[in-house]
């Protein structure tokens, strides 16, 4: 291992939300030391590739504080492995060979402290598309952010390489047909060898004492909470956000606020009405306002640890939080030809959670996450005509209170790039309504109850279709994002 000193006082960045969360003495969480220096290791695996086993040097560069207290989080910035792999490996034959590859790596870094070690995943480092050479064997790097994780006790914690993972992406030159298949490839680190990357030292008396039954133990013992605070007030502050997780996790440590990103996007959609046999299409999209990543938890789950996301947000219409109106034409009791007008109007704030995998598929090598937001909401009808004939419905014919709007969409990221739906990238996004009945509907006479009799009613499904997020200041010239069209 090699190490030098670089230039003290760097400020921290907030992790990459969406690593998994430290099992046994840390807790994730932000900021770091202020004395950093420049940690490097080079590190023999062996690789499973096609070909057979073979081996591969891999070098790890990071920056890690020199030294921390109690309480304060280390955060390891620049992460960057570089490696070399086999033509051979992309190159089965000349009519094969790709234009280029990109992808993703991830490595399962050990971080110990006082006999007391855990396994965390450095994942999503992401490989840009990197041109195949002419001759010679592919040089690839990996870059991205890691978690942060926070010491609870006094003594050095080592970090150490463990299990390496990467997923090759190859595209095919213009012309050339079609690219070789996604490529897959695990590798371990050599025995008889140290794997350690850096050592950062928690003197005695540095911090402050966090509450008891928060430390690791020495040794064995049980996995102590990592919150803080009692199971009812962790419970509390995890569903602050209205949006929850699934009921068979428990959680580990969080809700960590994060430094939230502004985005903006549309959704368009649709939403049967059972009743009257057919659907309100929302041909003009809504506007999304989202503020991305509000806070991290991390959860124990029967298939795992997983990250939970949470993302909030609202809809902009000329300055309103609804969705744009939306005409629909029904046959009311099956004879009557009824047209009317439709708001969607929020009553709070969208919440959005995202529950996402620490480790891949076996199968796809991807990272499936699934994403759950929850809206406050209630219907306003105007306009409404019947057999062609107006029928005054009054200013505030509309449901008599809040509806719960409940969407799902699943989606995967990694190699291969996003699939299905993401909350960056969008997708569909499908639920079941539940219409409350009416009220103030009318003028001349109450008209509530026919609307209620005809409108009204549980499990109607809604599917609504997300563009692309844009992200502010990622570029910084946002362009406007795409509007989806309705999707059956």
């Amino acid at each position: 291992m090699r190490t030098r000193t670089t230039d003290p006082g760097r400020t921290a960045r907030i992790a990459a939300v969406g690593a998994v969360a430290l099992v046994a003495g840390f807790m994730p969480g932000t900021g770091a030391a202020a004395d950093t220096r420049t940690a490097e290791a080079d590190i023999a695996y062996t690789c499973d590739l096609p070909s057979g086993a073979q081996p591969v040097a891999v070098h790890i560069v990071t920056e890690l504080p020199v030294s921390t207290s109690v309480g304060t989080a280390i955060q390891p910035r620049d992460v960057a492995l570089s490696f070399e792999l086999p033509r051979s490996v992309l190159v089965a034959s000349p009519d094969t060979e790709p234009a280029a590859v990109s992808g993703s790596a991830r490595v399962l870094t050990e971080v110990s402290q006082r006999g007391e070690s855990t396994d965390v995943p450095w994942q999503g480092l992401e490989i840009p598309e990197t041109s195949l050479p002419a001759t010679g064997d592919l040089v690839l790097r990996a870059t991205g952010e890691v978690p942060t994780i926070t010491p609870r006790s006094t003594g050095d914690i080592v970090f150490a390489l463990g299990q390496l993972d990467v997923g090759l992406a190859p595209s095919a030159a213009e012309g050339a047909g079609d690219a070789p298949p996604p490529l897959a490839v695990s590798c371990k680190v050599d025995p008889d060898q140290s794997a350690e990357l850096a050592t950062v030292a928690v003197p005695p008396g540095t911090g402050t004492p966090l509450p008891s039954g928060t430390a690791p133990e020495p040794s064995g013992g049980t996995t102590p909470d990592r919150s803080g605070g009692t199971e009812a007030e962790q419970t509390e502050a995890l569903s602050a956000g209205g949006v929850q997780p699934p009921a068979d996790c428990t959680l580990m440590t969080g809700p960590i606020a994060q430094v939230p990103k502004a985005a903006h996007g549309y959704m368009a959609g649709y939403s049967n009405v059972n009743k009257l046999a057919g659907a309100i299409r929302f041909d003009d999209p809504g506007h999304l306002r989202l503020n991305l990543n509000t806070s991290v938890s991390f959860l124990k789950c029967p298939t795992g640890v997983k990250s939970w996301l949470t993302t909030d947000g609202t809809l902009d219409y000329r300055g309103r939080p609804q969705m744009p109106p939306a005409e629909g034409t029904f046959l009311t009791f099956g004879f009557m030809p009824t047209t009317a007008k439709m708001e969607l109007i929020l009553d709070g704030r969208i919440e959005i959670g995202t529950l996402g995998d620490s480790a891949p598929d076996p199968e796809t090598k991807k990272y499936k996450e699934t994403t759950t937001a929850i809206a406050p909401a209630h219907v306003r009808l105007y306009d409404v005509k019947v057999n062609g004939e107006p029928l005054d419905v009054g200013p505030d014919c509309r449901s008599s209170n809040s509806m719960t709007l409940e969407l799902v969409g699943k989606g995967a990221s990694g190699v291969g790039g996003p699939e299905g739906y993401t909350v960056k990238t969008g997708g569909p996004l499908t639920g079941y309504a539940d219409v409350p009945p009416f009220t103030g509907c009318g003028v001349t006479e109450d008209l509530d109850n026919l609307f209620t009799a005809s409108v009204s009613g549980k499990g109607n499904y809604t599917k609504m279709m997300q563009s692309p997020l844009c992200v502010e200041g990622v570029p910084a010239n946002c362009p406007e994002p795409p509007k989806p069209k309705p999707e059956r």
